[in-house]
């Protein structure tokens, strides 16, 4: 079965959370006999590569581990608000690429290559891993203040200033929902988001998994010295802010913080993060590092914390330390209390509160052995290869009419 996966940025410049799915997934698909390729977009200004499609859109081929990717820029860049781009659907049109399933990734730039394979009766499925394609912004609004959708566009306008033409951008999501033949999410609570926003289409939950090719666990706990880690992008949603505040407020001197994220997407926000941390010798800020390095980073990390403070999905970051056994403190926020249950395998405090996090750090300052009962409680997530067979029984549905 030929597959085309369509995810809005792609391995070796971009690696979070949507990426490693398309990877693994396509990875999986290949080794079952299937054949891959991913269609993704580039937004950087670096040119080196591309040639021109036509006046518009340059395109460059490559290959990333064993899969094919091909990568799509325009001449004049889009902003990431609008869901259908004809200019780059056209462009693509012309590249003559045959497949039997769509499968879209991620909804921002591509949707509309999806939309001229739809004309074709080629089977859609439409995977949802954030918010994004009901809000621009994540639902997060101008005063950085959650949000429950847009009400067709108004509360877009009146909380966080766009123009009118944002109410068009909902229309075109739910377009967007019905053309799909197949939706899936992996968290119960961001279908519920989108079920309250108006779109009562069928919904499967399809939970991501791990790729345990890079999960080796060790058992090296160490009470005199507790390793807290945040591993991710450092962006305000991301809440690493609330973890700093929260371990300035302990004095215990047996715990450590290791913040592993990039310093240069959001500068002026590495910079309160420092502020915050006053050169507390406790707390490291680290480069973001490869999957292949990530053995060797899990080894010395006892406890993953993930302080997110908007609707988070289903966080990869929480799955890595459950395949590794280390417990996950994280907010009770979105579809994290669907992986983390309090008290059992980790613990969960109030999005956006550092004192309740502060808590539950010093608590485990004082008593390690928490995090070794915790241990103990930890059922490791699925593998890769179990996602990707409900995703092939999916295709090979879709494909059969």
């Amino acid at each position: 079965m030929r597959i085309l996966y369509l995810v809005h940025q792609f391995f070796p410049k971009y690696y979070m959370g949507t990426e490693r799915f398309t990877l693994d997934l396509a990875e999986q698909m290949q080794k079952m006999g299937h054949s891959p390729l991913i269609v993704t977009y580039d937004r950087d200004i670096d040119q080196e590569g591309f040639t021109p499609l036509n006046d518009n859109v340059l395109v460059k081929t490559y290959t990333y581990r064993s899969v094919p990717v091909i990568s799509l820029r325009e001449t004049t860049a889009s902003g990431t608000h609008g869901i259908l781009n004809d200019r780059i659907a056209h462009a693509f049109d012309k590249l003559r690429v045959n497949c039997d399933i769509v499968h879209i990734c991620h909804p921002m730039w591509l949707s509309s290559i999806a939309e001229t394979y739809k004309s074709r009766n080629i089977p859609i499925v439409l995977t949802l891993t954030d918010s994004w394609l009901l809000c621009p912004s994540f639902l997060i609004d101008r005063g950085y203040r959650l949000c429950n959708g847009p009400d067709s566009g108004r509360r877009c306008i009146t909380n966080c200033g766009f123009d009118a033409k944002i109410a068009g951008r909902y229309g075109d999501s739910l377009s967007l929902l019905d053309m799909a033949d197949s939706v899936t999410m992996s968290s119960n609570f961001t279908a519920s988001l989108f079920r309250e926003n108006g779109w009562n289409g069928e919904i499967r939950i399809v939970r991501h998994s791990i790729n345990y090719r890079y999960v080796m666990p060790t058992d090296n706990f160490d009470p005199a010295n507790i390793t807290f880690g945040f591993i991710g992008s450092l962006s305000w949603h991301k809440g690493a802010h609330i973890l700093v505040k929260a371990f300035r407020k302990i004095s215990s001197q047996n715990i450590r913080l290791k913040v592993y994220g990039s310093r240069t997407e959001e500068w002026d926000y590495y910079k309160e993060l420092l502020a915050l941390a006053e050169r507390d010798d406790r707390i490291q800020f680290l480069d973001p590092f490869g999957m292949e390095a990530l053995p060797d980073i899990m080894s010395g990390i006892f406890t993953i914390v993930v302080p997110s403070v908007y609707y988070d999905n289903y966080p990869l970051v929480t799955l890595i330390g459950l395949a590794y056994r280390v417990p996950v403190i994280a907010s009770k926020i979105g579809g994290i209390p669907e992986i983390v249950e309090h008290g059992v395998n980790g613990f969960l405090f109030d999005a956006g509160r550092s004192d309740e996090l502060a808590e539950i750090i010093e608590n485990v300052a004082r008593e390690p052995r928490i995090i070794q009962s915790l241990r103990d409680n930890i059922v490791t997530p699925r593998r890769t290869e179990e996602e990707a067979l409900d995703y092939e029984r999916i295709y090979m549905k879709l494909a059969s009419g």
